[in-house]
């Protein structure tokens, strides 16, 4: 199968709007993950995640604010087009203690720095469940560049794995299953054949987008972040 490296492409006209997701830890864990979401994800009753997409002059914008213990977990992701896609323009993290008092920062007001020398299909890991929605669900794989930080990016695959009807609190969803998952070969050169023998044995993210244009993500399983990060449940709960 042939793979096309590709940008994520506009979203729809009426892509703006807020999303609300029921989070909770993923019960069967497919990475050794360091960190566990049990202890990671807020301890109160039916925690929710806040997924806000907007436009801001020729800007995308894709907001996240995820529950954690004792606080809070806020990213802000900022895209602009370039040719037929977006590429990241600036992308901003900050975790807050339950007072409100912001315990950590993290910053990148120019992600198109140059001296970095980043592909133009290099997206923050954890935006990609909420990005790769407006990819042509049409079974080609494609892939793109996953960064962890300036350090560390990786090429991953997404590719369609079936169309299945799933049950989210009593509520039935038309679904396309999509699955990502890593280059191996950015670590260890395999080859082709070896690569199809171990893809089934690969850890994966897993993603169910609605099947009707735009393809709303309905829910995501996998680590929330690179492998290692704490895995997580993401279901839509409106």
């Amino acid at each position: 199968m042939t793979t096309r490296v590709t940008n994520i492409p506009m979203p729809p006209a009426d892509f703006a709007g807020t999303n609300k997701y029921a989070i909770f830890p993923r019960e069967k864990r497919a990475f050794h993950t360091v960190l566990d979401a049990h202890k990671i994800l807020s301890s109160t009753d039916n925690p929710i995640s806040e997924v806000r997409y907007s436009r801001t002059g020729d800007e995308v914008v894709v907001a996240l604010d995820h529950p954690i213990a004792g606080g809070l977990l806020r990213e802000e992701m900022r895209l602009v087009s370039q040719g037929d896609g977006l590429i990241m323009r600036s992308m901003s993290r900050e975790m807050f203690d339950a007072g409100g008092l912001a315990v950590r920062r993290e910053h990148v007001p120019d992600f198109r720095h140059e001296s970095l020398g980043l592909p133009l299909a290099t997206y923050p890991e954890v935006a990609l469940p909420f990005l790769l929605a407006w990819m042509p669900l049409d079974g080609q794989r494609r892939s793109v560049y996953a960064w962890i930080n300036d350090r560390f990016i990786a090429k991953v695959y997404v590719e369609v794995e079936g169309r299945h009807s799933i049950s989210i609190r009593g509520a039935s969803h038309d679904t396309i299953e999509v699955i990502m998952y890593p280059d191996l070969n950015d670590w260890i050169p395999m080859g082709a054949m070896i690569t199809r023998l171990v893809k089934p044995f690969v850890p994966k993210y897993r993603m169910w987008y609605a099947r009707q244009a735009p393809h709303q993500l309905v829910r995501f399983e996998g680590p929330y972040g690179p492998p290692g990060a704490p895995e997580v449940v993401l279901e839509l709960s409106r």
